[in-house]
């Protein structure tokens, strides 16, 4: 009895779309929402596997802090610089200036939770260590702080 429901709905969504398509005043509407659904996957996908190789053969910035606190930009898909050093009880900050919400997440070290474009968080590492950190929402987003 299954296929036939399945028969069913499929010729119903074909028989839909042959109404929809046959109705000249929606193509265009249609096939351009087609088009930039499709042309959006495509740059997401392409921006996705460029951050995640690097995105550019130049080196990693690197930033370390003098006076015992930092902050990292999130721009782009991007922490700029995607490593500092910092000495132990220093203040790191990340803030987004992205579009889109972000957070920087090291396992069981810290956690800024959801960044909103334009919020700020910071936290104080008080143990020497190396933070590989990344982004719960985009994790191909890496950076690291470097706890001396």
């Amino acid at each position: 009895m299954q296929p036939d429901v399945n028969r069913a709905a499929n010729s119903a969504v074909a028989i839909g779309m042959q109404k929809l398509l046959s109705d000249r005043r929606l193509l265009l509407p249609v096939l351009l929402t087609a088009v930039a659904i499709a042309v959006g996957s495509v740059l997401i996908v392409v921006l996705a596997d460029d951050a995640s190789v690097g995105g550019s053969t130049a080196a990693p910035r690197t930033q370390s802090a003098a006076d015992g606190s930092v902050t990292i930009d999130i721009t782009d898909f991007k922490y700029e610089p995607a490593t500092v050093t910092v000495r132990a009880g220093s203040r790191v900050s990340w803030v987004n200036n992205d579009v889109a919400p972000h957070t920087a997440t090291a396992s069981d070290a810290f956690d800024t939770g959801t960044l909103e474009k334009g919020d700020m968080e910071t936290v104080t590492l008080e143990e020497p260590g190396t933070y590989a950190y990344i982004c719960e929402f985009h994790p191909f987003m890496k950076g690291t702080v470097v706890v001396e």
